[in-house]
Order: C-alpha cells, then sequence, then structure tokens
C-alpha cells in the first residue's frame, strides 16, 4: 500500500492517525476510504485487546460497516491482516514525514529522534509491532508475504535514517563511513530503550531524566563518535550545550508508567547456576539450540521414585518448551505438553495451578538457558576483542531461527498481559543482564580502561546496535540484515566505538602502544 500526499495539519503520531482515519472526516463514501477504515479499525483493535485477542465483528463495528462489507473487502482473516500490516507501515512513514523539523542540522536530528521516541512508546505502535512478530513466524504462507511487508517498511525506514546521515556527511558535520553502521549506531540505543525492553517483557523502561534527555544523551554520543572538525569548530564557536538543548527542545510525551506489583515471585532465574555450571564443566556444545536440547533431555528423565515432585516438575517444564519450540505458542496445548511429560493433565494442574503459572515458569526456564548460554566469558586481553566476543554471541543466537521459534512463548505471553503490564521474569532478567554486564565493565575498570560506573546508559550504547541490526530486525521482520563485511567485524566496530565514548586516557595510550585496533583480520578469520 502507498504512502500519500497529506493535507495541512495531519497528525504527526501513529495512534494520532488511526484515530484520523476512524473520524468522520475520513469516512466518505469512497471503496478507497471504507478500505482505509476497515483497516484502522484493525490497528485500534489491536492497540485495544492485542493481535492475538482481535475479533472480526469488533473490528466490523470500529469500522461501521457491517461483516460482510467486511468480508467483500477481505475475503480472509490472513488478507485482512496482511492489508493492516501494510498499513500501519504507510502509517508509519507518514507520521516520520510530519516530524518537527529545524534548520539547525543538530537540532534537527534531535526533533527526528525524539519524534521517533515518541512513536516508539505509543501503545497502538506497539501492539502493531507485537502482531508484525506473530504473522512473521506463522507457519502458513502468510509468513512470507508478511515477512515481505516487514522488511520492506523497515527498509524504508532506516532510509530516512541514512538520507539524514547522508545529509550530515555532505555538510561535514559527519565524517564519511558506513552509513548503515551508523545508522544502526543512531537508532539502536533508542530502539533498545522505548521498544526492545518492551517487547523483552520488561514494561516500560523508565528513563533516568526524560525521554527528551535519552534522544539528547543519543545524539550527543553519536556525535562524539562520528563528528568532524567542523562539527566541533560550529558546536564551540556557537556554544552548542548539548544539556541546554535538552531543555529547550520541543516539548516530549512521557508515557505513562504502570508497575505491576508482587511480581518478584522468585529469587533467582530458575536452573541458571546449574547451567551456568554445566557449560563450565561439559564440552561447550557447537551452538544455543544444541545445548537447549542436551540439557532438556537431561530434565525429561525420569527417577526412580516417581512421586519426586521436583523431578515431575522439571519434566512438564522441559516439555513445555519442546511443545512450544516444534509448534509455537498461538498453538500450545496443555493436553500435549502432559502427553510428552508423561503425565495426566490433572497432574500437571495440580503442579502448576493454570495454564498462565506453566508458561510464566516456563518462559523463564528458556531465559535462564539464554542467559547461561550468552553469559559465557571471554579470554581475551585486547578489549576491543573480548567487547567484541560479549557481542557476537547473542548476536548469533539472536539470528538462529530455532533462537527465535524457542523463544515465541515470550512473545506469546507479552501478547495476553496487558498494556504495559510487567511479565513475572522482568526483575530478574533485568537484574541479571545488569549483572552481565557490570561484571565485564568492573574488569574493564579495574584495569583502567574504563572509569565510568556501570549504567543503563552504557549498556544500550553498547548493545543497543546489535540488537536492533539482528535480534530487532530478525524478529519484526523475519528476514536478516546481512553487513557487507561480518558479524564480527560488526561487533567489533560497535566495541570500538564504545571505547571513543567510555574509554580512558590509560585505553587510549594503551591503543596506541600494542596496536589493539589493528587485530581485527586475525580475530576475524
Amino acid at each position: 500500500m502507498e504512502s500519500r500526499a497529506l493535507p495541512p495539519g495531519w497528525p504527526r503520531h501513529f495512534a494520532a492517525q488511526i484515530d484520523q482515519y476512524l473520524s468522520g472526516q475520513s469516512r466518505r463514501a469512497n471503496s478507497e476510504a471504507r478500505f482505509r477504515t476497515i483497516l484502522a479499525a484493525v490497528l485500534q483493535e489491536w492497540a485495544d485487546v492485542g493481535f492475538l485477542r482481535a475479533n472480526i465483528s469488533a473490528i466490523a463495528e470500529r469500522a461501521r460497516v457491517s461483516t460482510a462489507t467486511l468480508y467483500r473487502l477481505f475475503p480472509s482473516r490472513e488478507t485482512l491482516n496482511l492489508e493492516a500490516l501494510a498499513f500501519g507501515h504507510v502509517i508509519l512513514m507518514q507520521a516520520m514525514e510530519t516530524r518537527p523539523r529545524h534548520p539547525n542540522l543538530l537540532r534537527n536530528l534531535v526533533h527526528m529522534v525524539n519524534h521517533y521516541t515518541e512513536i516508539l512508546c505509543e501503545r497502538h505502535f506497539r501492539q502493531f509491532s507485537l502482531g508484525q512478530t506473530f504473522m512473521v513466524r506463522q507457519d502458513a504462507d502468510q509468513r512470507e508475504e508478511a515477512s515481505r511487508i516487514a522488511f520492506s517498511g523497515h527498509r524504508a525506514l532506516h532510509g530516512l535514517w541514512i538520507d539524514e546521515v547522508r545529509r550530515l556527511i555532505d555538510e561535514g558535520f559527519l565524517r564519511d563511513g558506513d552509513v548503515d553502521h551508523m545508522m544502526f549506531r543512531l537508532i539502536g540505543p533508542i530502539e533498545a530503550r522505548a521498544l526492545h525492553w518492551y517487547q523483552a517483557g520488561r514494561g516500560y523502561y523508565q528513563p533516568s531524566k526524560s525521554w527528551l534527555h535519552e534522544g539528547v544523551d543519543v545524539v550527543e554520543g553519536f556525535f562524539a563518535v562520528y563528528g568532524t572538525r567542523k562539527y566541533k569548530i560550529f558546536r564551540d564557536t556557537y556554544s552548542w550545550d548539548w544539556n541546554n538543548l535538552a531543555a529547550v527542545s520541543a516539548s516530549f510525551r512521557d508515557p505513562p508508567v504502570r508497575i505491576a506489583g508482587g511480581i518478584q515471585r522468585w529469587d533467582s532465574l530458575p536452573h541458571i547456576g546449574q547451567l551456568e555450571q554445566a557449560l563450565a564443566q561439559k564440552a561447550v556444545p557447537q551452538d544455543f539450540i544444541v545445548f537447549v536440547f542436551r540439557e532438556l533431555k537431561a530434565m525429561s528423565s525420569r527417577t526412580n521414585n516417581r512421586l519426586d515432585p521436583t523431578n515431575r516438575r522439571n519434566r512438564i517444564l522441559a516439555a513445555a518448551i519442546h511443545e512450544n519450540f516444534e509448534r509455537g505458542f498461538e498453538n500450545l496445548s496443555i493436553a500435549g505438553i502432559a502427553r510428552r511429560a508423561g503425565v495426566s493433565t490433572a497432574t500437571l494442574y495440580r503442579v502448576f495451578g493454570d495454564d498462565r503459572s506453566l508458561y510464566d515458569e516456563a518462559h523463564m526456564l528458556g531465559l535462564s538457558f539464554f542467559c547461561a548460554w550468552v553469559a559465557q566469558d571471554s579470554p581475551q586481553v585486547n578489549p576491543i576483542a573480548r567487547m567484541a566476543d560479549y557481542l557476537i554471541r547473542p548476536l548469533l543466537t539472536y539470528m538462529d531461527p530455532r533462537s527465535l521459534r524457542l523463544g515465541s512463548i515470550q512473545f506469546g505471553l507479552i501478547a495476553r498481559t496487558e498494556e504495559g503490564e510487567v511479565l513475572p521474569t522482568s526483575p530478574l532478567l533485568i537484574r541479571y543482564i545488569y549483572g552481565f554486564w557490570d561484571r565485564r565493565f568492573a574488569r574493564l575498570r579495574a584495569e583502567n580502561f574504563l572509569s565510568e560506573p556501570t549504567s543503563w546508559k552504557m549498556i544500550m550504547d553498547v548493545f543497543g546496535p546489535v540488537q536492533s541490526m539482528s535480534w530487532g530486525l530478525k524478529s519484526n521482520s523475519g528476514q536478516t540484515w546481512l553487513p557487507s563485511t561480518s558479524w564480527y567485524e560488526v561487533c567489533w566496530r560497535v566495541a570500538e566505538d564504545f571505547f571513543q565514548l567510555y574509554g580512558t586516557p590509560h585505553f587510549h595510550a594503551c591503543l596506541q602502544k600494542h596496536g589493539w585496533n589493528k587485530e581485527l583480520p586475525g580475530f576475524n578469520s
């Protein structure tokens, strides 16, 4: 579906455009308007109840048409969903194209980043994005077409950012380089905060000051890595104060924050110590999935004591992960899980109480597998190579389609929660991720290569770009962005960017002395 010329005063945000299409102003008696109104009703239904709960009758009522009219225009549910997906990408591009602009190129980039952040924070866009992740994972023919639509939409969006980066290069404010890498360096830290944090079931990311300050920090860091001598001269000559820029920029709508109560039911991720020990003491498998199923096989083994509650619980959890991997969350069956675990459904419900309790704990166990796998340390002395090792392992794990199938339970649980509700896994996962990076940064501080204390800003700066170009794009479009070099070189360059932002004078002195930045070919091979 193509974008169209927008009239003056057209809404700038994703949700407001949906409202506009659903309003009386857009409901003219012609087929094109009716077509768009129905698609807007689909997006509104996804926003209110989620993709998995969307109801055809409710969609028709929102669009003020009969179900007969709806089915005359859209012969099947699959056709309707695919058209709504394409329409959502049209709306996203329209929202970005109507963003506030400024003649000062730095302020213009800040406006663009903050406008994008506003869109990512909207409930309508988040639920649209979750619906998209389900559509690109379907086993039916719909998956291929959904993936094509989603990838085309992402490519158009990335084109806007690349055009802006090239404009700044042409004006002499940014040094020339790989514009794809520069684009992900710019948008990755924002997507990590505003979208991927939510898609990982952690609720809303809470900025330390405001979203506006977060956006300004990201742009400042971007120029710290890529800014030219001309940029520095203009910054100093015109006293461009980044903190002041955040204060005087256009007002920004921070999203409401909902904090779920009573969610910390566990002290730590289940079996995490046991899984870390298995990786340390046994032969390390060739990849993540081999590791998962090796350990699941052990968990599925029966003990001589048929009444052992721990063994029975583990067998059920292992069966749930197996079934989710083979069938997908939307096709999970409690009877199938019980049958695979060798228990009755009555026994299963005595152990877990209800479906949600089982799915929550199975999701937690899946996170334990992932966290144990990516938490393996690196022996590298070269800190750039060491940081690249920390990044390449989760990246390759994310990019494996089997890993996405294993993790489909996460998106299913998020789709069934209320907007902004935090999954029970969230506090433990946040604590584990922060602890993982804190240990890595502490080692670098002990070596005098870093001086700043660990913060989420540092974590987003190093991991955000990698997340956007790998897991974020793969899970949201079903397709893979391919770098012009290698994935390891991508991670190496992200690590170099990180040390350019946070490296101490001692680090830079050692960099020159030992030539660490020249060692990439040896590691890349």
